[in-house]
C-alpha cells in the first residue's frame, strides 16, 4: 500500500510540474516565499450579458424548459428531453447537443461554457488542444475524466463560435440546473465567462469571480476556460491557484 501510494504521489508531482513547465513557470524569481492564493490584480475580461432584456417568446422557451425537466428523475431521461427541445434558437441551427462526458456520480463536475464545433464533430466535450489542456489541468491535481463529469452551461454551439446571448443561456439552464441535481456533485469548477454567469446568476465577470466560492446548487468554484488560457497564457500562473483552491476543498470535503 505504501509503495502505490507513493507512485501515486510521484505521478502527480510530475504533473504538477509539467502543468507549472507548460505555464512558463520554469525559474525560481523569489528568495521569499508568499501565498499562492493570494488575491492577484487580474485582467478584466467582458463577461456574457445576462442581463440584457429577453423577448416574451424568449421567456415562454424558459417556461417550456422548466416543464420539461420538472419530472425528469434521471440524467438519461433528462438527456433524451434535452434531444427533444426545440425552445433554444441554437437548437434549430443545425448541430446536435452534447450533453456530457466523463462519470456522473463524481465529486467533482466541471461545466464548460459551450461545445465547439471540434467537440460536436468527435463527440466529445473538451477535445481538441483545449482538451489536452484540461487532462493536464486535471491531472496536476492528481485527477482525469474517469474521477469528474463534464459539461457545458449551453449544449449547443453557436454561429461563428459568438458568445451566447443571454435567451440561450437561460433556455439551457433549467437542463443544467437539473443535471446538477440529478448528478450529484459534490463541487462544481465553472470555466469560463458563460458557465460563470451561468451558474452564479451574475454578469460580474470571471476575471473578478475566478478562484472565490460561490453559492449554488453545490459550491461553485469559477476559473478560467481552457480556449482562454491558450488565448492568453500569462493567466495561466492564475488558473493554478485556483486549482490549488479546488484542491483544498476536495481532499476537506
Amino acid at each position: 500500500m505504501d509503495g502505490a501510494l507513493h507512485q501515486s504521489t510521484n505521478r502527480e508531482a510530475l504533473a504538477a510540474l509539467a502543468w507549472l513547465v507548460e505555464a512558463g513557470i520554469d525559474t525560481l524569481v523569489e528568495d521569499t516565499p508568499y501565498a499562492w492564493l493570494a488575491p492577484p490584480a487580474p485582467e478584466q475580461i467582458p463577461p456574457p450579458n445576462v442581463a440584457e432584456p429577453i423577448t416574451p417568446c424568449e421567456a415562454d422557451a424558459v417556461v417550456e424548459a422548466r416543464n420539461s425537466v420538472v419530472s425528469v428523475d434521471s440524467l438519461s431521461a433528462l438527456q433524451a428531453a434535452l434531444a427533444e427541445f426545440d425552445g433554444c434558437a441554437l437548437a434549430t441551427h443545425g448541430t446536435r447537443p452534447l450533453f456530457s462526458g466523463g462519470v456522473a456520480g463524481s465529486a467533482l463536475m466541471i461545466v464548460g461554457d459551450m461545445p465547439t464545433a471540434e467537440d460536436v464533430g468527435e463527440d466529445n466535450i473538451f477535445s481538441g488542444r483545449a482538451g489536452l489542456l484540461l487532462d493536464r489541468m486535471l491531472a496536476a491535481i492528481g485527477l482525469d475524466r474517469s474521477t469528474v463529469y463534464l459539461a457545458n452551461s449551453v449544449y449547443w454551439t453557436t454561429p461563428g463560435g459568438r458568445t451566447p446571448a443571454a435567451a440561450e443561456i437561460a433556455a439551457c439552464l433549467p437542463f443544467l440546473t437539473r443535471q446538477i441535481e440529478l448528478a450529484k456533485p459534490r463541487i462544481v469548477l465553472a470555466l469560463g465567462g458563460t458557465a460563470t454567469a451561468a451558474l452564479t446568476r451574475t454578469s460580474s465577470g470571471i476575471a473578478r469571480l475566478r478562484g472565490k466560492w460561490q453559492d449554488g446548487v453545490v459550491p461553485v468554484l469559477p476559473s478560467f476556460h481552457p480556449l482562454q488560457l491558450l488565448a492568453q497564457p500569462s493567466l495561466k500562473a492564475l488558473a493554478w491557484r485556483d486549482l490549488l483552491t479546488l484542491k483544498a476543498r476536495l481532499d476537506n470535503a
